[in-house]
């Protein structure tokens, strides 16, 4: 009985240890990329990583965005703008959301400006979402929100209404 016990509990332990890891899941594992994505390049601007996350058909889907140009070099040009009116910017993720391909990002950015011979440095705070394709572990197109009109109202801008034409 006991060499019947021993067998079995041998058996046990081999079918256990030789069960397959269940698959990640993709949903997760796109989130996760975009969370990597925003932390480690939007935020602590690491523009070494950035091959490692976006494909080289990557496209910037966004109304109005420069050019017609694919790759993380988009990225890499869009960073270097920012971070030379902003050179102090952090992202806070406030939300994700994952559906097939695509993940949406809701998030608060919180910049200062750079300090200028008299003027002082400018913190701004303003809100957006992206959303990201992702396809095969990289990120393959956004499409990008940003409070803008918030940022030149933070920055002392205004808005003035055209001059009406009519006598």
């Amino acid at each position: 009985m006991r060499k019947i016990l021993q067998v079995l509990l041998l058996l046990v332990a081999t079918t256990a240890t030789a069960q397959p890891a269940p698959a990640p899941d993709p949903l997760q594992a796109n989130k996760a990329l975009v969370r990597r994505y925003i932390e480690e390049i939007l935020s602590a601007n690491k523009m070494e990583k950035l091959d490692e996350m976006l494909g080289a058909d990557f496209t910037d889907s966004t109304p109005g965005a420069l050019g017609s140009e694919t790759g993380p070099d988009i990225i890499r040009a869009a960073q270097g703008r920012i971070r030379a009116l902003f050179p102090t910017v952090q992202y806070q993720i406030d939300g994700l959301v994952a559906e097939g391909d695509k993940v949406a990002a809701r998030y608060t950015v919180r910049a200062a400006t750079k300090e200028e011979e008299e003027l002082p440095s400018q913190k701004v705070e303003i809100t957006g979402m992206t959303f990201f394709r992702i396809a095969d572990g990289k990120i393959r197109e956004v499409w990008i929100i940003n409070d803008q009109m918030e940022l030149y109202r933070q920055l002392g801008f205004t808005i003035q209404p055209p001059e009406s034409s009519k006598p």
